[in-house]
């Protein structure tokens, strides 16, 4: 990235304006406009019906509003694209073609650029000219060493690492400072310090004056680059970061009294009906409360999928097909995917512990590492100036950019890889949490498996046939809505078969259902648990049911007048990339759980399906927390991946809750919140804060290690004060090249 790509024109004065602060920015035809004053956005929106009149003649209608994008050829560098090396298979169907979107014309973009008065490449913000200054005048003044010690030379060297001590702090002054940037009086301490004494002994004529000047210029030239190589790491985060937020702050259609009237995301409220129809982006997190529309669910998916009553989408979704009537769940900062990336309360690169360790380190550490490395140089006879240069040298090395903004930085590029999958984490404890999690206990049915079992055999007892003990089955199963049940009901109308007129149907939890059957005997339809509760005994099918449960099947056991009747198999289909979800937690060394209430045998049958070797089967939903809570107890940090509200009783008791198909929802209680149903992207979600948590430790070793070392060789007189700072920097270069190949 050049330094000349830092800016952009104003869209209406065409005065340099820097993406990031601009003070007002809109999104007109597939563009995102910035201004320099609100005066210029009212300007520029007088004549927009002309220009909109004008682009109308030569722009081709698209089926659906366009996404917001950053790929208009205007812009110097383009938006990072998604981590191939995570990226995980996409649902089939999923084209931008299928979604019925269309990609803004070249020429129409060209055009736009051509007519601007100057290039943008050519504009760059005063901040980053004076940090440049600072870097050059810094490494100026390194290099003339090379023309000795004179007199001359060393006044050269002092005026020029002082010129570049100066820009800095000005830079620093002037300059607008990110939230997330070391403290401007940590950054400039060991610079201003470092100057200040090169000239106090330069004037003294102190032996020490020339390597107080080398000093001044290695603390100088650090803590400038430094600066440097974090904003070029963080600057495709942030303009991410501003596209999110564009793209979710479109209008809205509320409904007052009957009417529906257009209204800006920031005005509506939680509680308010809106309508959405076709081509419109939602600007807020809501549930559909009538219509049925084909939408892509969340900002930058790719897959359309059929959002109904009942169901939940967040702020970004487009509407491709169809008109929802929502009321709004969550607005404003509360929004799914507005919480971690721009409110200021819960940012997660403001407010996540690994964020706070590097700035506390930078910041409050660095003047005891700079005293303790003091007091060993002045224990070992160290001369008063070599002391007081160890020590600004050695609080040089700790206050650095890097070191405070790592951690940082790998929060948000773990927060907005999660958001391009449709993952909202709760809050940034969430996030971390989800880090450090060793094993993930996978509720079966809905996660790995599709949920919709079909009845694959019917095996009839005791002089029955497989008609009357399908008919007991389904009449005792039409009361009751369970997958199993569903499946019971849709084989029997494939058979034309009628129910049995059954009475006084009772539902046992976890095991089954017992009822009075047409003929006035007692009659229990589940699960072997079931049959011994009724004192029912299956010796006499016991072959058969152990065969069905290692084929991986279910048992459904009918029991009529307390006599097993009939045994029917029922077979559940893995869901799509549920081995893929399972490899992806084994790539992070978590240890997958399934956690089913199916027998043994079935559960070891799909364990070797999906290579998961810790199995608790016969598991009731309803106990299924107390199964958690006794997995937490052994010492595991523990993660559930389920539906809500069946699976609410695991997820309550974990450490870390992954809920699928909940993210928009009233509901914000689950630590991770999925915009889609896809199993592959809960594996996701533990994977990318598992990344993030390895990589922002290993991100401080990476800095911190050299730096120590640098230090306590200084101090011990094995190399010069100026290494310290040197090694540091280099390991923060490492580290950000690091986030930077992961992108």
């Amino acid at each position: 990235m050049s330094l000349a790509a830092e800016t952009l024109p104003c869209a209406s004065c065409h005065a340099p304006v820097d993406p990031l602060r601009a003070p007002r920015v809109a999104h007109f035809h597939e563009r995102f406009c910035y201004f320099c004053s609100v005066s210029c956005e009212q300007t520029y929106r007088v004549g927009e019906p002309e220009r909109s009149q004008a682009r109308l003649r030569h722009t081709p209608t698209a089926a659906a509003a366009p996404l917001p994008s950053f790929e208009d050829p205007s812009w110097a560098e383009p938006l990072p694209s998604l981590d191939e090396a995570e990226a995980l298979s996409e649902p089939s169907g999923g084209s931008e073609e299928a979604a019925g979107t269309s990609q803004p014309e070249p020429g129409e973009a060209d055009s736009d650029a051509a007519h601007l008065p100057f290039d943008p490449a050519l504009s760059v913000d005063a901040g980053t000219l004076l940090l440049s200054l600072s870097v050059l005048g810094a490494a100026l003044s390194l290099v003339l060493a090379l023309t000795g010690s004179s007199e001359l030379s060393l006044a050269a060297r002092l005026v020029v690492a002082a010129v570049a001590t100066a820009a800095l702090v000005a830079e620093c002054a002037m300059g607008h400072r990110s939230v997330t940037e070391l403290n401007p009086l940590a950054t400039l301490s060991g610079p201003v310090v470092a100057t200040a004494a090169a000239i106090g002994l330069r004037l003294s004529e102190q032996v020490e004056a020339e390597s107080a000047i080398v000093l001044a210029g290695i603390v100088t030239l650090c803590a400038a680059t430094g600066l440097l190589m974090v904003r070029r790491a963080r600057r495709p985060l942030e303009l991410e970061r501003l596209q999110l937020l564009a793209a979710l702050d479109q209008p809205g259609r509320r409904i007052v009294a009957g009417e529906v009237q257009s209204t800006s995301a920031a005005d509506l409220r939680p509680g308010e009906e809106i309508v959405v129809e076709p081509g419109d982006i939602l600007p807020v997190d809501a549930t559909v409360t009538a219509g049925t529309a084909l939408v892509l669910p969340w900002f930058g998916a790719k897959a359309q999928v059929e959002r109904k009553e009942g169901d939940s989408l967040v702020a970004g979704a487009t509407v491709l097909e169809g008109t929802l009537r929502a009321i709004v769940g969550w607005a404003g900062h509360d929004r799914a995917f507005v919480r971690l990336a721009h409110d200021p309360r819960r940012r997660a690169d403001v407010h996540g512990k690994l964020a706070r360790l590097g700035r506390h380190l930078a910041e409050r550490a660095a003047p005891f590492v700079a005293g303790f490395a003091a007091l060993l140089a002045f224990a070992g006879s160290g001369s008063s100036p070599s002391v007081m240069l160890l020590g600004v040298a050695s609080y040089a090395a700790f206050a650095q950019a890097g070191l405070a903004e790592i951690g940082s930085l790998q929060l948000m590029r773990a927060v907005l890889a999660s958001l391009r999958r449709g993952i909202a984490f709760r809050s940034a404890e969430a996030l971390e949490r989800a880090g450090r999690v060793s094993s993930v206990a996978f509720c079966a049915r809905g996660t790995l498996l599709l949920g919709e079992p079909e009845v694959t055999s019917i095996d009839a007892l005791s002089g029955h046939d497989a008609e009357s003990v399908l008919s007991f089955a389904a009449g005792a199963e039409a009361s009751v809505e369970h997958p199993a049940a569903a499946a019971v009901l849709r084989a029997a109308r494939a058979r034309s078969v009628r129910p049995d007129a059954v009475r006084s149907p009772t539902p046992v939890p976890g095991l089954g259902i017992t009822a009075v059957a047409g003929s006035g005997q007692t009659l229990a339809v589940g699960s072997r648990a079931l049959m011994l509760r009724e004192r029912i005994g299956v010796a006499g099918a016991e072959a058969r049911i152990s065969e069905l449960e290692a084929m991986g099947r279910s048992v459904l056991l009918v029991a009529l007048g307390n006599r097993l009747i009939g045994v029917i198999g029922l077979q559940d289909g893995l869901r799509a990339g549920a081995r893929a979800a399972v490899q992806h937690v084994l790539d992070v060394h978590v240890e997958p759980i399934l956690l089913s209430g199916d027998a043994r045998d079935t559960c070891e049958a799909l364990g070797r399906a999906l290579d998961i070797d810790h199995l608790r089967p016969e598991v009731p939903p309803g106990e299924r927390g107390d199964e958690v809570r006794r997995l937490r107890d052994g010492g595991a940090v523990v993660a559930v991946v389920g539906r809500t509200p069946i699976d609410d009783s695991a997820l309550s008791a974990a450490d870390v809750s992954v809920a699928l198909s909940v993210a928009g929802s009233s509901s914000a209680e689950w630590s991770v919140q999925l915009a889609s149903d896809d199993v592959r992207d809960a594996a996701y979600s533990l994977r990318v804060a598992h990344r993030a948590h390895r990589e922002a430790q290993l991100g401080y070793v990476l800095i911190l290690a050299p730096a120590l070392c640098g230090v306590v060789v200084a101090a011990f007189g094995f190399a010069p004060a100026a290494l310290a700072p040197i090694l540091t920097c280099l390991g923060s270069a490492v580290a950000l090249s690091r986030l930077r190949n992961e992108r």
